[in-house]
């Protein structure tokens, strides 16, 4: 009876691991959609309320929750306190004050950085653009990865369950 509830333990063991692997998966698709949220919020501000970045910045910021929230309101109150650093260098401060709490792949993180160097020298058009032109680069990223999760999800799951299987065996 002992036998048949460790042969059971270890199984749950190893699949709840795959599970935590499938739900990391799941976790970073959602961030790619937070992010692609953003950037489609404030390009709608920049064409409904024809402001400048910082107060987008800011309203933009009560509409949001999360990391995503204090990111654009830390952007707006650094202009508000006028340390003389340009959007570019704020941006890129606080990019990478979320990419510490919640990481992205490398090519994405540099494209997002780079965002706001790139923003903030261009007219409420230009800006449009730039921001839908970053909605559907981070679209398609996030194709991408539902594309390699979907057969790395499968993959995982059945590699817990197959390994769970293995250390019983080895035990007995």
């Amino acid at each position: 009876m002992l036998r048949i509830l460790g042969i059971l333990a270890v199984i749950a063991g190893s699949s709840g691991c795959a599970l935590r692997i499938v739900r990391e998966r799941a976790e970073y698709l959602e961030r790619c959609r937070s992010w692609q949220e953003l950037f489609e919020l404030m390009e709608h501000e920049i064409a409904f309320q024809k402001s400048s970045l910082p107060e987008i910045c800011e309203r933009a910021g009560t509409r949001l929750s999360g990391n995503r929230k204090l990111f654009l309101d830390r952007i707006g109150r650094a202009f508000e306190e006028d340390g003389g650093e340009t959007l570019g260098e704020i941006w890129r401060r606080e990019v990478k004050l979320i990419f510490r709490k919640e990481p992205v792949k490398k090519e994405l993180e540099k494209e997002v950085e780079e965002l706001g160097g790139r923003l903030c020298f261009e007219d409420g058009g230009l800006q449009r653009k730039i921001l839908q032109d970053m909605e559907k680069y981070i679209g398609k990223h996030q194709k991408e990865q539902e594309n390699i999760s979907r057969e790395r999800n499968k993959l995982t799951l059945c590699a817990g369950v197959m390994g769970g299987l293995l250390l019983t065996i080895l035990l007995l």
